[in-house]
């Protein structure tokens, strides 16, 4: 019997490790451990009690990466960027930890890494729009690219629907889709993504990222050095709450473009976001590093994401929609008291 290739998920207890773990589990081909900072965690033993391997290993310390790191085959990272401390720029980088990371991998010896990265900003505005999370993510594949790897992968998402149902987010963004706003209504107030048609680039973290990463890891020398973006579908933001509406048969949401700059829950938020809308404004929509959001962008996710399903030995299926989104995390979620407006 072949041995498993061990794939190290760092953030596995987080949105978008959690994604490339639960898909991975799947395969008999990988043995999958997550890392923590506390074992003792609600995370952490929700993870447990899903069937996951779960090791102690902080990804500030050295000592302990190369110990989770020992034979390992394959690595994802995710930063955590909304970290607080990473926000409001207090002590090092978030550069520096993924640096950190990859120092580990290479001196074990590990064959591929992939990475869950974010635009290239800086570079696409030639250097008017720099963006702390995005500046930071990008000098971590950089440094990847360079390490001495056989394959170092980025596999980026586009806007997350997930980040309807975070609050953080949906404050920053108007209220959509949890939090109704001095009206009544749930409000997505964003600007605009200045392409004509408006198409933004979504990702089903949950049910999409992980599906893509695990396509890369059953070949990733074929991805070497590559961006790989993880969209589910393209459309407008007036088609979530025109999807909303229908599937609730309310008015209750609504899209209210904003060309004033935005006020988020903090300074680090606020800034944030303000950088993302003068990047998208500077690349007229064009957010996946210039590309145009069309289903050629589309097609390379729907080809990992068939390899990924069979390799799972689940039944094929499409990527997410919008629609199949709402259905599935919205409607649960309303409350009695939201009644037609």
């Amino acid at each position: 019997m072949t041995t498993p290739k061990k794939i190290v998920v760092i953030g596995g207890t987080g949105m978008y490790g959690g994604s490339v773990a639960r898909s991975l589990k799947d395969n008999p081909e990988f043995q999958v451990v997550l890392t923590t900072r506390d074992a003792n965690s609600p995370k952490a033993d929700k993870c447990r009690e899903q069937g996951f391997l779960l090791v102690k290993a902080d990804s500030w310390n050295a000592t302990e990466l190369d110990l989770v790191f020992a034979g390992a085959y394959g690595v994802f990272l995710n930063t955590d960027s909304d970290d607080l401390n990473f926000k409001n720029e207090i002590g090092l980088p978030e550069s520096a930890m993924g640096k950190i990371v990859i120092d580990a991998a290479i001196r074990q010896r590990v064959k591929y890494f992939v990475f869950s990265g974010l635009p290239q900003s800086e570079r696409l505005t030639n250097g008017e729009v720099s963006i702390l999370s995005f500046d930071n993510k990008n000098a971590i594949a950089n440094y990847g690219r360079k390490a001495g790897f056989e394959a170092f992968v980025e596999v980026n998402a586009g806007w997350a629907m997930d980040v309807f149902f975070m609050e953080t987010y949906a404050k920053a963004f108007g209220g959509f889709a949890t939090v109704p706003d001095s009206e009544g209504f749930l409000s997505l107030k964003i600007f605009p993504m200045s392409n004509d048609p408006e198409l933004v680039p979504w990702t089903s973290v949950k049910d999409d990222y992980g599906d893509a990463v695990h396509g890369v890891f059953l070949d990733p020398s074929k991805y070497a050095n590559r961006i790989i973006w993880a969209i589910s579908e393209a459309t407008s933001f007036q088609h979530v709450v025109d999807v909303y509406n229908r599937m609730t048969g309310t008015e209750v949401a609504r899209f209210v473009p904003q060309t004033e700059p935005l006020k988020a829950g903090t300074p680090g938020k606020t800034k944030e976001v303000n950088g993302l809308r003068n990047y998208c404004h500077y690349v007229q929509g064009r957010y996946c590093n210039g590309q145009v959001t069309d289903d050629g962008l589309l097609a390379e996710m729907r080809t990992l994401k068939a390899l990924a399903r069979k390799a799972r030995g689940k039944e094929p299926a499409s990527t997410q929609t919008i629609e199949g989104f709402l259905r599935d995390n919205a409607l649960v979620r309303l409350q009695p008291s939201m009644s037609k407006i």
